[in-house]
């Protein structure tokens, strides 16, 4: 989406990131302005794909979970967002990205089921999102201020 934010969406985001809880009343006397205008911007920022309140975890308190990057070369024949777009359906991805430098691809990924899971993601499920031609996997040891939303395949968890 290319809407263009003014300053109140930007500063009503910052507020909601920091507190996806804030009752609609406190936000609007904090941006000087009614709680309509407050609903309002909120319902549009989500309909237009712009803003989701989610709640989220902090992966440093639960060391059940294992959170890890996985950098990809991708041979992609011109179809770069379409590996991208695939990647992202994965219900342990928590997000993945085109990046610079020798990788093609960057994905953070969380599983539960321990290093038995994380293997069985990056060698069987990974590679099925397009011809991978090399991956290396760092495993997050020591996270700090971490803070993700619960993937899809965590239902379990």
């Amino acid at each position: 989406m290319t809407e263009e934010l003014d300053t109140l969406d930007k500063e009503l985001i910052r507020l909601l990131c920091k507190d996806g809880q804030t009752p609609v009343a406190d936000l609007a006397k904090r941006l000087s302005v009614t709680t309509p205008t407050v609903r309002t911007r909120i319902k549009r920022l989500i309909k237009s794909g712009l803003l989701r309140i989610a709640g989220s975890i902090n992966t440093q308190n639960h060391p059940e979970l294992i959170s890890a990057l996985v950098a990809m070369k991708v041979q992609s024949f011109g179809k770069l967002d379409e590996v991208l777009q695939n990647l992202a359906r994965i219900d342990q991805v928590i997000w993945a990205g085109v990046v610079t430098g020798r990788y093609d691809i960057f994905a953070e990924v969380v599983v539960a089921g321990g290093i038995a899971e994380l293997h069985a993601l990056i060698t069987n499920i990974i590679p099925r999102v397009g011809k991978i031609v090399q991956s290396e996997t760092f495993v997050v040891t020591r996270p700090t201020k971490k803070w993700v939303s619960m993937p899809q395949g965590m239902k379990e968890w």
